[in-house]
C-alpha cells in the first residue's frame, strides 16, 4: 500500500498543511479523509470497515458485548486499534459509529505525532465525531443535490440516506450554505413540566432539538435586543410557539405550509415562507420537521408539495 494511504500518513498531511487548524474542524477534516483514502460517496459498512483496516486506522469488530455503548475503541500491543462496534444495531447505525470511533483514533493519534495540535475529551469530543461521521456519510455534492431535489426535505433526505432526522437537520444547514435557510427538527422525548400558561397540547413533549441555519439566513430584527426575539424564532429546547407552523402539525398530525410569514420589518424584505411535515411513529407525532427560507426564494421549496399534501395558510404574524 502507499505509505501516505495510512493513519500515520493522514495525519501528517492534516499537520503539514498551513490551514490544518481550519481542516482540524470535524466536517472540514472528514472532506481530506474522503479525498486521501478515496471514500465513495455512498459508503457501507463493508467498505468502511475495509478501508479502516487497511489504512491501520482500526480493526472493526462487531460485538454483542460492547456494555451498553454504540462502539469504543482500545489499542493493541502491536500499536493498532480495535473498533468495536455493537452488532445489535442496524446498519446505518453501524456505519456512523465505526466512523466515530476512527475519528476518535485519528485525533489521539495526530496528538500523538505532533502535541501540539490539542485534543478535545469528553463530551465534546464525541460530538465532533458525530459531525465527521454524519459529513462522511452525507458527502457535499450528492447531499446538495437530494436536497434541492427534494426541496430541502429532511423527511425524504431521511428516505434517502436513512440517517437519523438530527444528523440529516444539521447537515442541510452545513451544505446549503449558499442558500439562506433556517431548519428545526422538534422531537418526542419524556415528559416535561409544563411551562405556566403554555396550553397542553403544545408541550406534550415536542421540543426543538435542533435549530440550525445558514450564515445568510438573517432578520433585521435580530438587530433588536433578544428579549424582543423570544417567542418568535424557534429556540433549542423549546416547544413549538403557540399559533406556528409546528404547532399545528403537532396538533393534526399533517403537513402544512405557510406561503408568507411577515412582520419582521417594516418592508417585508424579511418575510418568510415555511413548511413543517411530521414523522409518525407508533400513530403519533414523534417528530416535526420545519424549514424556512427568504419569502422571494419561496420557489427552491416547490418539490415538497409534490411529496405531501400540505395544508396551506397564504399569510402569518411573527410565528414560525
Amino acid at each position: 500500500m502507499n505509505g501516505t494511504l495510512t493513519l500515520d500518513g493522514f495525519c501528517h498531511r492534516l499537520a503539514a498543511d498551513p490551514l490544518r487548524y481550519r481542516k482540524l474542524h470535524p466536517v472540514a477534516m472528514a472532506g481530506e479523509f474522503v479525498d486521501h483514502f478515496g471514500v465513495p460517496p455512498f459508503p457501507r459498512m463493508e467498505g468502511i470497515a475495509g478501508l479502516l483496516d487497511r489504512s491501520g486506522i482500526g480493526t472493526v469488530v462487531l460485538s454483542h458485548e460492547t456494555g451498553g455503548l454504540r462502539g469504543y475503541h482500545v489499542g493493541t500491543r502491536d500499536g493498532g486499534y480495535l473498533i468495536h462496534v455493537d452488532a445489535s444495531e442496524g446498519r446505518v447505525g453501524q456505519e456512523h459509529t465505526a466512523l466515530h470511533e476512527a475519528y476518535e483514533v485519528m485525533r489521539e493519534r495526530l496528538h500523538d505525532l505532533h502535541p501540539r495540535i490539542g485534543l478535545a475529551a469528553g463530551i465534546s469530543l464525541c460530538r465532533q465525531a458525530d459531525r465527521f461521521a454524519a459529513a462522511t456519510l452525507m458527502q457535499p455534492y450528492w447531499f446538495a443535490i437530494f436536497a434541492e431535489a427534494s426541496g430541502l426535505d429532511v423527511v425524504a433526505l431521511q428516505a434517502s440516506y436513512g440517517r437519523s432526522y438530527a444528523s440529516l437537520t444539521i447537515r442541510l444547514a452545513e451544505v446549503m450554505r449558499h442558500q439562506p435557510l433556517l431548519a428545526v427538527l422538534y422531537e418526542r422525548g419524556p415528559q416535561a413540566e409544563r411551562p405556566p400558561g403554555m396550553p397542553g397540547q403544545v408541550s406534550e413533549g415536542l421540543r426543538a432539538t435542533v435549530v440550525a441555519r445558514t450564515p445568510g439566513f438573517r432578520l433585521r430584527m435580530q438587530r433588536r435586543p433578544l428579549s424582543a426575539l423570544r417567542g418568535l424564532l424557534p429556540r433549542r429546547g423549546a416547544p413549538p410557539p403557540p399559533g406556528s407552523v409546528a404547532e399545528r402539525v403537532a396538533l393534526t398530525g399533517r403537513p402544512a405550509a405557510v406561503d408568507r410569514v411577515s412582520g419582521y420589518d417594516l418592508w417585508r424584505a424579511d418575510d418568510l415562507a415555511v413548511l413543517a411535515r411530521p414523522v409518525i411513529w407508533g400513530g403519533q407525532v414523534a417528530k416535526v420537521s420545519v424549514v424556512a427560507v427568504p419569502y422571494r426564494d419561496r420557489s427552491v421549496l416547490l418539490p415538497q408539495f409534490a411529496n405531501a399534501a400540505f395544508e396551506r395558510t397564504f399569510h402569518a404574524h411573527q410565528v414560525l
